[in-house]
């Protein structure tokens, strides 16, 4: 049966789980309603926040009821759809939704400053893998 049918048969003027629908309709519950107040406290924390479940749950319903009184300007929202393009993907993504280009190269194995390839008290870059520094002089 065609969508177009369905809609016929049961009355709908619109799509009834489409993704334009007003936060005001949508079905509140329990669950919902605390998945809400998890996001909420991560915004009102700045803190990061991951949702997760099965599909259908409601992750994205949760999302736009705690997020649709959020001023755009001041709050940025990176939709991940495709979780299995591994953590340099998402890397990537969220670095390109924030405006930027690429990512800064970081080694396997190490962190911080030195990583990304910003300089020391020395004069040059930070030391290659399996290289030996020679002592200073002096």
């Amino acid at each position: 049966m065609s969508i177009q049918r369905l809609q016929s048969h049961w009355g709908f003027t619109r799509m009834p789980f489409g993704r334009d629908l007003a936060p005001s309709m949508l079905h509140r519950h329990t669950s919902h309603g605390e998945a809400v107040a998890r996001i909420t406290w991560c915004v009102d924390q700045r803190a990061i926040g991951v949702i997760t479940g099965e599909v259908g749950a409601g992750k994205t319903v949760a999302v736009r009821a705690a997020t649709a009184n959020l001023d755009p300007s001041r709050h940025v929202f990176i939709y991940l759809a495709n979780p299995t393009i591994g953590v340099r993907g998402m890397l990537t993504h969220i670095v390109a939704a924030l405006g930027h280009t690429r990512l800064p190269q970081i080694r396997p194995g190490t962190t911080g400053r030195r990583s990304a390839g910003h300089r020391t008290r020395r004069t040059g870059p930070p030391p290659r893998a399996g290289r030996r520094r020679s002592p200073p002089a002096g």
